[in-house]
């Protein structure tokens, strides 16, 4: 018996399909985004030009008369080649500046991170006057540090200083000091003028930032009983980890700016125990006319600032992963 084989239909191959024709922009769409970026070139070309005229061309040119024994004011320039770099380290007085620098540095942005903190979880709880305490800590912030520095020189004056004054008054003239002018003090009393200006911004930034954590978990720590410090410490600290390194790359980029408030108190005396690195380039600069030496001294002030601030950053990198 014989089966009748059916034969399947065999299904037409299918046609491979054409890419669609490419949709060409009108031409006037492309003048419309070329008339967008010369408008947007018209605002940034003059900040480009700024910067680059006033910060760039300054940098590589430092670091063009680094290499000149020059007094700024001849036209003569006698090439030294990196003798000016070696002279810097061969002298005593540039490793007293840098370490009088890092001193200011690490206890001002310590020390005013600190009470900017406290002064801050104290200001976002419940409390009278909460506004108008934020106005007076912050109050310093918007003060030159010339104008500081002149009434200081006031309170610290020896004789007629406010603070000698108040301690003989009490009874306690034993204690008085000569603020600006004892060698093993100065810095410190300098320190002190520069925590009491910078603490209020401190403590507006770390204020703003707390306003992002969620009330629940101060509520929550409050129900299991933590109290104040123990609050700010687990909860409050760690949630601002972000705000303490921007405050720290601040901090240290202004210390080792710091000039006015030093100049004006003390001028880098007593001796040399208050003076900075960036009054020690002034005074090279500007008042013995070594151009050349000073040059070399601002751009290893430059590289300091850099090499720090890429370590900030390296290790604020570490810790957020």
């Amino acid at each position: 018996m014989q089966t009748e084989q059916q034969e399947l239909p065999i299904k037409p191959k299918a046609e491979p399909l054409k890419p669609a024709p490419r949709a060409t922009a009108p031409k006037k769409k492309n003048k419309g985004k070329m008339k967008q970026n010369m408008v947007g070139w018209a605002f940034v070309g003059p900040i480009v030009l700024f910067v680059v005229a006033f910060i760039y061309y300054g940098i590589f040119y430092n670091a063009y008369n680094s290499f000149f024994s020059w007094d700024g004011i001849s036209f003569d320039k006698a090439f030294v080649g990196f003798e000016n770099y070696a002279e810097m380290f061969r002298d005593p007085d540039f490793y007293l500046s840098l370490k009088n620098t890092f001193i200011f540095t690490i206890l001002t942005v310590t020390i005013q991170a600190f009470i900017g903190l406290v002064l801050a979880y104290f200001l976002h709880t419940q409390g009278p006057l909460r506004t108008a305490m934020k106005s007076v800590f912050f109050f310093p912030v918007v003060l030159s540090p010339v104008v500081l520095g002149a009434a200081f020189s006031q309170i610290y004056d020896f004789q007629f200083g406010y603070i000698n004054e108040f301690l003989r008054a009490i009874g306690l003239g034993s204690l008085e000091q000569n603020w600006l002018g004892d060698p093993d003090i100065a810095l410190y009393s300098v320190i002190a003028i520069n925590i009491f200006q910078w603490t209020g911004s401190s403590m507006v930034m770390y204020y703003m930032a707390m306003l992002t954590i969620e009330k629940e978990i101060f509520e929550a720590a409050k129900i299991d009983g933590a109290g104040f410090f123990r609050t700010l410490w687990s909860i409050v600290f760690p949630n601002l980890k972000g705000t303490t390194f921007t405050l720290s790359i601040l901090g240290v980029i202004g210390g080792l700016k710091t000039f006015d408030l030093v100049w004006i108190t003390t001028a880098g005396g007593p001796g040399s125990s208050t003076e900075f690195i960036s009054t020690y380039l002034f005074r090279k600069s500007m008042l013995q006319q070594e151009v050349g030496f000073s040059s070399a001294v601002a751009i290893v002030l430059l590289t300091i600032a850099l090499l720090i601030t890429y370590f900030q950053l390296r290790v604020q990198k570490k810790m957020d992963n």
